[in-house]
């Protein structure tokens, strides 16, 4: 596979930028839709998870600690099987082309699970509510597999810790050495960052106006993807 298909270096934003704004902005509602109805825990963030992990086990509560590990398994299990496949059936693909059939595996969870939400009263409990939650985390972990095969330098959807640190570096940079400008790079991570908050505020803002919401890092995806499949027409790289 060529990583060349997708052109990280021009300093304007494309298809492709707007298709990982997207996938941001699925994780952020994601995760929020998660914390307030899936007992606290986050699906795209392993790191915050890891740290509620360790205080539910530090406290001796077996069952808070059950949720975050749940979700900790179910995003490696759906990153795992996004690179094999991208091993074993994408890799003579053009990027585009095997972004967007990665991202169309996780739109199908992602439709299982909003339409599984319509069904299911709150508050989900019992099996069902580690079920929302292995589906919900696979769903990102297949998202952090497609993002890093779109090959943009420096962004994630998923995690954003890394991406802080090099925001405030490059700010730090720019402010100290002439010509006192941002590289493009840092504005499109800030752009990214953003777009996650704005995700996670909205799904937050409307979590308690209809079980519908879960629907919307759903449709991100389903947006992301076409945005994908135009930028690899675009590259001639077909779909």
């Amino acid at each position: 596979m060529n990583m060349a298909d997708v052109d990280s270096s021009k300093e304007h934003v494309d298809s492709g930028d707007v298709g990982l704004a997207l996938l941001g902005f699925a994780s952020g509602s994601m995760d929020a839709l998660a914390f307030f109805h899936l007992g606290e825990v986050f699906p795209s963030a392993m790191t915050g998870n890891t740290a509620l992990l360790g205080l539910a086990l530090g406290q001796g509560d077996v069952i808070a600690a059950s949720r975050p590990f749940i979700a900790f398994a179910g995003f490696l299990a759906g990153a795992a099987a996004a690179s094999a496949s991208v091993d074993l059936w994408l890799d003579k693909l053009p990027v585009p082309r095997a972004v967007c059939w990665l991202l169309a595996l996780e739109a199908c969870l992602l439709a299982a699970f909003a339409l599984a939400w319509q069904l299911i009263g709150r508050p989900i409990t019992g099996a069902g509510l580690y079920g929302f939650i292995v589906v919900a985390s696979s769903g990102m972990g297949i998202q952090s597999v497609a993002a890093r095969l779109a090959g943009r330098s420096g962004i994630t959807t998923v995690v954003f810790t890394s991406t802080l640190t090099s925001i405030v570096t490059s700010a730090t940079e720019a402010m100290l050495r002439r010509p006192h400008r941002l590289p493009f790079a840092t504005k499109r991570q800030i752009s990214m960052f953003l777009i996650y908050g704005a995700g996670a505020a909205v799904a937050g803002l409307l979590a308690a106006h209809g079980a519908w919401i879960a629907f919307l890092p759903f449709v991100a995806v389903t947006g992301a993807a076409g945005f994908h499949r135009r930028a690899g027409q675009k590259n001639g790289s077909g779909t």
